[in-house]
C-alpha cells in the first residue's frame, strides 16, 4: 500500500477496489481463486502506469502474482439536461 500511495508517486492516485473470490478447486487439485482489481480514474497515464511501472520495480509480492487481462474502458458521465449521453466525452 505505501509503494502505491499518492505521496510516493508525485501525486497519482486512482479509485481502487478489490474483488477476491474462491470458486473452489480445480481439476488438478489448485485452488480456483484470485483477486480482480477495479479501479477507477480520468487519466490511466498519470494514475495507474506510474503507479504499476514503480511496483514492478519493486514490488516484494510480484513472485507471487500471475497477471491474466486487463482492459481499459471509458465510462461517460451523466448527461445534463439537452445533452446526449457522453457527449462531453466525444466532442472534447
Amino acid at each position: 500500500a505505501r509503494i502505491s500511495s499518492p505521496e510516493e508517486n508525485g501525486g497519482a492516485a486512482m479509485l481502487r477496489r478489490p474483488f477476491s473470490y474462491h470458486d473452489g478447486i480445480a481439476e488438478d487439485g489448485a485452488p480456483d481463486a484470485g483477486l480482480l482489481f477495479i479501479c477507477w480514474q480520468a487519466d490511466p497515464f498519470r494514475g495507474f502506469v506510474p503507479v504499476q511501472r514503480k511496483l514492478d520495480r519493486g514490488d516484494a509480492l510480484s513472485p507471487f502474482l500471475r497477471h491474466e487481462a486487463s482492459g481499459v474502458f471509458a465510462v461517460p458521465g451523466g448527461a445534463a439536461e439537452g445533452e446526449y449521453v457522453g457527449q462531453r466525452l466525444l466532442e472534447a
